[in-house]
């Protein structure tokens, strides 16, 4: 049952029989409420999520191009000094070497001065006496 107040009377109440089809439509109005309400929510953050993986996505292609590039140009100084190899020869002796660089960009191969040889390369020198077929 519900109250119902005519209009011009504050102290009379008339009191009216509720019918079920009322209060079913009362649940369904509430329960559509809710579902709007639900889907304005969801709405809402779905929006601020693809808002937020936009400046994400920015800030790594920004961020990642400003931290890859350096590493990049520093691999690339790094390969191009590489590209030069040096070659040396023990001349008779093993106390003088000769030494040779190759460039392999433009396949050029330069010829060094006549140096005195590293402790190293005397000792290699002196076990290898001479070319010979088939020794190890």
């Amino acid at each position: 049952m519900r109250i119902v107040q005519p209009a011009g009377s504050k102290a009379a109440a008339v009191i009216a029989p509720v019918h079920p089809g009322d209060m079913q439509h009362l649940v369904r109005r509430s329960r559509r409420r809710r579902q709007k309400e639900n889907r304005a929510k969801s709405a809402r953050i779905a929006v601020i999520l693809s808002l937020f993986l936009v400046v994400l996505a920015a800030g790594l292609l920004i961020g990642g191009q400003a931290i890859i590039n350096p590493l990049l140009q520093e691999a690339a100084t790094r390969r191009e000094s590489h590209r030069v190899g040096d070659i040396v020869f023990s001349m008779r002796g093993g106390l003088l070497c000769r030494h040779l660089s190759f460039d392999n960009k433009t396949a050029a191969m330069t010829e060094g001065a006549v140096m005195p040889c590293a402790p190293d390369a005397k000792e290699n020198t002196a076990a290898a006496k001479g070319f010979a077929w088939g020794a190890r």
